[in-house]
């Protein structure tokens, strides 16, 4: 006998499907969460791409590529209704190389230098990112945009990834606030008032990250920017799921000591392990 799926069938199938996550490591778990927390109907699928780790040392056509690879495996895998780029690195380089590339939505995850700039009672603000992401176009391009007023000083601080990929769960408080003293004492101490996280890793660190840069100092990340700008998508393409499935994370290669169990854990998805094809 052959099954004909009429149209409502074929809708309610791709509205069940996942929205999928991709990063280099866990960076773009937080922003999961969020979604998670405003859409609890919603079936996602989370991949970090740890066999390229970290994103933020390697060049823009190498990261291009990368994230493409990593998207074709999705499709062939999980066929998502919706990506995001989870990644600030991977956001302003491939971006539009992977809305070309694929038929449903993509949002991106970039440096909230526009709401800093607004808010700044002195127009001096700090954006802290991976060496990718300060040094490249897109982020000068969002200051000349968004900030043309305001003094911004931009650091590179690309310890803080690799500590929250490989030492998150061992290290102790102290650790803790060592590598991200490390990243704050690079700010010249022109008494900015914003500070923008411009690397989803460095949420995992944002409660000790305010605790060094003191009280007057606001740390701003784009969790909710990206979090409504999801939901304004689903809405505007009538994507919105009412079926519930399991959560799912999965890797392009294994972490050290198997913290992604505990990462995946940490936010409600089942460990799927690695990804065939990537």
């Amino acid at each position: 006998m052959i099954e004909i799926i009429l149209p409502c069938k074929i809708s309610l199938m791709r509205n069940s499907a996942p929205i999928a996550f991709i990063d280099s490591g866990v960076g773009g778990l937080p922003y999961l969460q969020w979604v998670k927390e405003h859409l609890p109907k919603e079936n996602f699928v989370y991949l970090a791409d740890r066999k390229n780790f970290p994103y933020g040392e390697k060049s823009s056509d190498e990261i291009v590529k990368i994230v493409l690879r990593a998207v074709k495996s999705l499709q062939n895998g999980q066929y998502p209704k919706m990506l995001v780029i989870a990644c600030n690195t991977a956001s302003v380089t491939s971006l539009e190389a992977v809305r070309k590339s694929v038929d449903f939505p993509v949002v991106g995850v970039v440096p909230a230098v526009k709401p800093a700039a607004i808010t700044s009672r002195n127009k001096r603000i700090g954006v802290m990112g991976t060496r990718q992401t300060i040094n490249g176009p897109y982020l000068q391009g969002l200051i000349d945009n968004f900030a043309p007023d305001c003094h911004v000083e931009k650091v590179a601080a690309t310890g803080i990834v690799s500590f929250v990929e490989n030492d998150f769960f061992q290290a102790d408080l102290k650790a803790k606030r060592e590598i991200v003293k490390n990243a704050v004492d690079l700010f010249s101490g022109g008494e900015v008032d914003k500070v923008v996280l411009g690397c989803t890793h460095f949420i995992y660190l944002d409660e000790i990250l305010r605790d060094e840069l003191g009280e007057k100092v606001e740390v701003i990340d784009s969790r909710e920017g990206v979090g409504r700008q999801i939901i304004h998508v689903l809405e505007y393409e009538n994507l919105f799921s009412d079926t519930k499935n399991e959560d799912i994370f999965y890797c392009s290669a294994e972490s050290p000591g198997g913290s992604y169990r505990q990462f995946a854990a940490m936010f409600g998805l089942t460990y799927g392990g690695v990804m065939e094809g990537l």
